[in-house]
């Protein structure tokens, strides 16, 4: 899950946006704010043993602790350009620079692909 859409520090108890699911530990799925906090899909919900590393879902903030927030899964989990798009934004912001010029060419090479599709 990575929240593109406010400020990592301001999540709230309700609060909605898109996740990135990614893989964690073991065969464990998770996914991280963009203040490094882990986020962890709510196992009892009934759309959690559908989810999968690189699909993105809508999810509800749950639980908010610290170091790490709980979500539940909305919807069922999509899975292509949105996701892709998400995941290598997620690449291009890391501490990593040189995964983020490969993330950033990659996303640039994706939206003109997307854009000449559109026409």
């Amino acid at each position: 899950m990575y929240n593109t859409e406010s400020k990592p520090s301001e999540v709230s108890l309700g609060e909605e946006f898109p996740v990135l699911v990614l893989k964690g530990k073991a065969d464990s799925i998770i996914s991280r704010m963009r203040d490094g906090r882990v986020i962890l899909f709510n196992r009892e919900n009934p759309i959690f043993n559908d989810l999968r590393p690189g699909m993105m879902v809508q999810a509800r903030v749950s639980f908010i602790a610290q170091n790490y927030i709980i979500v539940d899964p909305l919807g069922p989990p999509e899975t292509g350009y949105d996701a892709i798009k998400m995941g290598l934004e997620m690449v291009a912001e890391s501490e990593n620079w040189e995964m983020g010029v490969l993330a950033t060419a990659m996303l640039h090479i994706l939206e003109t692909l997307n854009e000449l599709a559109s026409r």
